[in-house]
């Protein structure tokens, strides 16, 4: 009897990820008044034939880019949602002690560290890990101020676009045209370049080292507010909670139900994949999004255990991108809008006559930003005028995805309070932001001021 598979609409959402997708922002209104937006500003450059032909087939040019980055965002989904995965993160939060300051800053160095691994590892760990502490603190009596410990598990969205997996830095290590757009006018742009670059040392040092004392000594000693149950994702267990996946066969199994829960297939396919990607880095093959996500899905494979726990794990991470597939569409329209007007050249000759391309280029990102949620397509959107200016690519794409990440901060405090978290409002989601934004521009600036 083959293995019963449920239909997305019998299924319950189970995990981490499907259950958290709620929290992003809606991005599809943003990316029409986006639209509408790069609409306008077209208009004196555009014939009217020629808008509506580059609006409503942009999205063609850029479709590679567009689907390296849902498997970006779902890939990295799939390989932290994992019962491994869990068991660290326990084990990391056993050694955390139990008062509300080693909280909070353990949160937010793990946040800040993780996400410079990749996105998932540090914002799906660190709100994990931030609540199983809260909930352990719960038991013991002591007081933890919730919102804080959820602040802090949202610096990783800062240091996830400036690390070894920023989306910005992985397009430009393309050599090959296919994900990289701007190959012709930029050039290839090695990942370590980015990642190891002097002012992205100093941003992500100056912030790991400052940011989770900085937090634990906001902590209040009075008013404080503990996380409420109705808030809570986390089981008794990080591992309880990402271990989704139970083998489901009615009836005697066939060759088919062994081959889709085989521990020895995956083992073999995982091999394989090692082999071959390590292969073909070792030859010397660049680091790029491409080879990336290609390790991603190996190691996806091999902490799913079992075949068809791993495609239903994938089944259930694309909620994390769900929000963002049509407005994928429309930022491929402005694109086309902006590069076939003009327009984007100009925009760079208006971040180049500030003298300062890079920090400008940091403050058109944040703006922009609000807007697009995904910080690969913010790269998308921005690199042709960034590039314009001139200036080294390398401290560019830094400046762009320094601003991405400071941006989705901010559009993870709005819709936070939206969305009604026990413990913030309005005011409390701005003095944060606002307090965030501050420091982490003025480390920026201080970076590309003095590299």
């Amino acid at each position: 009897m083959a293995t019963d598979h449920q239909s997305d609409a019998d299924r319950e959402p189970s995990g981490f990820v499907p259950h958290l997708g709620a929290y992003y922002p809606e991005s599809l209104a943003l990316a029409v008044v986006l639209g509408v937006l790069a609409l306008l500003a077209t208009t004196p450059r555009l014939d009217a034939l020629v808008q509506l032909e580059l609006f409503s087939t942009g999205f063609t040019r850029v479709l590679s880019v567009q689907m390296a980055l849902v498997l970006w965002w779902v890939l990295s989904a799939t390989v932290v949602e994992s019962r491994p995965v869990g068991a660290a993160f326990d084990r990391l939060a056993a050694r955390v002690p139990t008062s509300q300051r080693a909280i909070v800053a353990g949160t937010a160095l793990l946040a800040l560290v993780f996400g410079w691994v990749n996105w998932a590892l540090g914002f799906v760990g660190a709100v994990l890990v931030g609540q199983s502490l809260c909930r352990r603190a719960a038991d013991r009596g002591v007081d933890v101020h919730y919102p804080l410990v959820l602040v802090a598990a949202l610096l990783s969205l800062v240091t996830a676009t400036l690390g070894a997996t920023s989306p910005g830095a992985l397009v430009m290590a393309d050599p090959s045209g296919t994900i990289n757009v701007l190959l012709d006018g930029a050039g290839v742009v090695p990942l370590g370049t980015v990642v190891f670059h002097p002012a992205n040392l100093f941003v992500v040092g100056v912030l790991v080292v400052t940011l989770p004392p900085a937090l634990a000594a906001l902590a209040p000693d009075e008013d404080v507010t503990p996380v409420d149950e109705s808030d809570l994702v986390v089981e008794s267990s990080v591992r309880e909670t990402l271990d989704h996946y139970a083998p489901d066969i009615d009836g005697e199994p066939v060759p088919a139900d062994r081959l889709e829960q085989s521990t020895w297939l995956t083992a073999v396919v995982g091999a394989i994949g090692v082999v071959s990607i390590a292969w073909q880095w070792a030859l010397g093959a660049h680091r790029a999004m491409l080879g990336v996500l290609f390790a991603l899905l190996v190691v996806g494979l091999l902490v799913q255990r079992r075949p068809l726990a791993f495609v239903e794990k994938v089944s259930d991470s694309t909620r994390w991108v769900e929000h963002l597939l049509v407005p994928f569409l429309l930022y491929g329209s402005v694109y086309a809008l902006l590069t076939e007007s003009g327009l984007a050249g100009a925009v760079g000759d208006a971040l180049a006559s500030t003298g300062f391309p890079r920090i400008a280029s940091y403050a058109a990102a944040l703006v922009l930003g609000v807007f697009v949620p995904d910080p690969g397509s913010l790269w998308l959107l921005l690199g042709p005028s960034a590039t314009a200016t001139a200036a080294n690519v390398d401290g560019l794409v830094v400046a762009v995805m320094a601003g991405a990440g400071v941006s989705n901060v901010w559009l993870s405090f709005l819709f936070l309070g939206v969305l009604g978290v026990r413990g913030f409002d309005w005011r409390t989601f701005l003095r944060y932001a606002v307090g965030l934004t501050v420091y982490v521009s003025a480390v920026v600036v201080a970076a590309f001021l003095l590299f």
